[in-house]
């Protein structure tokens, strides 16, 4: 257990950031992160414990929040608990939770309202840079409209099925026989369904992504091992990445410059509080 100038962290709180940290960096790398989990959950629990010290100093500086501005808030809670399909049973059992819960949120406005209170709106130059440094974010990636050849062997009957696909990818090569016709006769989907339609390039470390974006309109592929099956694969169609504008980007773009921002304030306020603070582990 953590505990903050006395305050006891719910460990459910640093499980559910450890989740969420982890989500995150499997998402970006496409790969599973276990080994790192120590990482994760140091991460985790420094997010938490910078947080408790901002409630805390925010419940300094607001100690109390006046009934004009509490009431609407914590109405309009209520109503969306009843949307999402709360008794108003349940609601009389979770008074206390809700009402410390609305309390803690307007506590937490007024406090970072008047933190950020210097934050300029981003200039263009701030904007552009942005843009240049990040330009890899803003494309919409390559796309291919594809056909499909699959082989589900069992394990006896690879070599079989391997041999028969390189003789019928040589045929298709060479060009005595077209790519949908050899697909129509031999790939084993239901229905013999062999076109795939538009396939967005999503996952870069996906095998099957891989091949098909590196190959030319009209150029099959080499045979991919995937998922238990040997895939042949044909664009008759692809079209490129495209890097988006910056005139369609540049409010997205200010907003996470202010976001930004705003994050670099926290952690310095949160840095400056812990040094005057008690953090132990029982």
């Amino acid at each position: 257990m953590i505990f903050v100038n006395e305050e006891p962290i719910d460990p459910a709180l640093i499980e559910d950031t450890f989740q969420r940290l982890k989500t995150e960096a499997e998402m970006r790398t496409e790969v599973s992160c276990c080994e790192r989990d120590d990482e994760f959950l140091a991460a985790a629990e420094e997010e938490v414990i910078d947080g408790i010290l901002l409630a805390q100093e925010a419940e300094k500086r607001h100690p109390t929040i006046d009934e004009a501005s509490f009431r609407p808030a914590f109405e309009k809670l209520l109503r969306q608990w009843r949307e999402h399909g709360a008794s108003w049973d349940l609601l009389d059992a979770q008074h206390a939770q809700l009402h410390q819960e609305t309390t803690a949120s307007l506590r937490m406005e007024r406090f970072t309202s008047e933190l950020f209170t210097d934050i300029t709106t981003p200039t263009a130059e701030e904007i552009q840079a942005f843009y240049d440094e990040h330009s890899s974010e803003f494309f919409l990636p390559p796309t291919a409209k594809a056909l499909h050849l699959v082989r589900f062997p069992d394990h006896a009957a690879i070599w079989n099925d391997y041999s028969l696909m390189l003789q019928w990818r040589d045929d298709v090569a060479q060009g005595r026989v077209e790519f949908s016709e050899i697909a129509r006769q031999h790939t084993q989907k239901n229905h013999q369904e062999i076109d795939l339609g538009w396939i967005t390039m999503e996952r870069l470390q996906n095998p099957f992504e891989a091949i098909l974006f590196s190959l030319r309109q009209g150029e099959i592929s080499p045979i991919i091992f995937y998922e238990n099956a040997l895939h042949l694969v044909y664009p008759t169609e692809v079209k490129p990445a495209v890097q988006i504008p910056l005139s369609e980007k540049s409010d997205e773009i200010a907003h996470r410059i202010t976001l930004q921002k705003k994050q670099r304030i926290l952690r310095a306020l949160a840095a400056e509080l812990r040094e005057k603070s008690v953090i132990t582990r029982d």
